[in-house]
């Protein structure tokens, strides 16, 4: 992939503010045991202040509090972590739109993207390497591709570990049970003593992650002129090494971050649908219309 300077200038600060939250955000909540910390726990008495930490009062403080808000008014603390999820993604679906429909249009290019790369391929000159670029950026152009819009995705990635982290913390989850489930029990710690209702969410949790992962080939495959290119197909292999590595932190994590990857998994396959059908297949349509004319 080729990117101009000012791109990759925006990249390198999109990348560094996403660093430092990540680090932030990375602390360990749990005791060896599975256990929740009691220095890490969360409650509705818990001070909002700026001595938790940048990260955990921007962001982790904040959604804790939202979870524990809809669980005192519905009375089921697995709603306060749905509902959250579910009003997080909202505020992130107008950056999720723009950087989705930037990266199906890219994906959809990489045949296009790979001829012209295996036209320089070996011409490692100057005047060579600044060529293919120039071919690359009018291809985007051509395609109204925004390479920025792709990125723009790294701006999430605070808010969703975030997330992640307050569903970990919040105390009365470890105390509640939800469809006979321990939220606060590992399910890998259940399954062991032959509650294989646990082993269920993993699989529905298993089989949603997957579907989420491959969505988006899914939808870029409606397209009749749509050729998967190598870089893709390399892909396969991570998408179920991802999937592999998700199940095993739902084995050893807190129930609770089962539901929520399940949520999550829904809203992303829901969201990729609804962006390719109303953004990406009706822009296509509109082209088609006016090369016909």
């Amino acid at each position: 992939m080729v990117l101009d300077q000012r791109t990759k200038k925006y990249l390198k600060i999109f990348a560094l503010i996403a660093f430092v939250f990540i680090l932030a955000g990375c602390t360990n909540n749990m005791n060896a045991d599975g256990t929740l910390k009691a220095s890490r726990a969360i409650t509705e008495e818990t001070k909002w202040t700026l001595s938790a930490g940048i990260f955990d009062f921007f962001l982790v403080i904040p959604i804790a509090k939202g979870i524990l808000f809809i669980n005192n008014l519905t009375g089921n603390i697995l709603f306060g972590v749905v509902g959250l999820t579910i009003v997080i993604n909202i505020i992130l679906l107008p950056i999720m739109i723009k950087s989705t429909v930037s990266s199906q249009k890219m994906q959809m290019l990489q045949p296009e993207m790979e001829k012209i790369q295996n036209k320089y391929k070996g011409k490692k000159d100057q005047t060579s390497q600044l060529r293919m670029q120039q071919e690359i950026q009018a291809l985007y152009k051509k395609n109204d591709v925004s390479m920025l819009g792709s990125f723009s995705m790294l701006l999430t990635l605070p808010i969703m570990l975030a997330m992640w982290q307050s569903v970990q913390r919040v105390k009365v989850l470890y105390e509640s049970t939800t469809f006979g489930l321990s939220l606060g029990l590992t399910p890998m710690s259940q399954i062991q003593k032959g509650h294989w209702e646990y082993l269920i969410i993993i699989v529905i949790m298993a089989l949603s992650q997957f579907l989420a992962i491959e969505i988006n080939n899914m939808m870029l495959k409606r397209d009749k002129n749509y050729h998967p290119s190598k870089t893709q197909n390399s892909m396969k292999s991570m998408n179920i090494m991802m999937t592999a590595m998700i199940i095993f932190f739902g084995m050893t994590m807190p129930t609770a971050m089962s539901f929520y990857w399940i949520t999550t998994n829904i809203i992303t396959v829901i969201r990729t649908v609804y962006i390719h059908i109303h953004y990406i297949e009706k822009e296509q349509a509109k082209k088609d219309e006016n090369v016909i004319r």
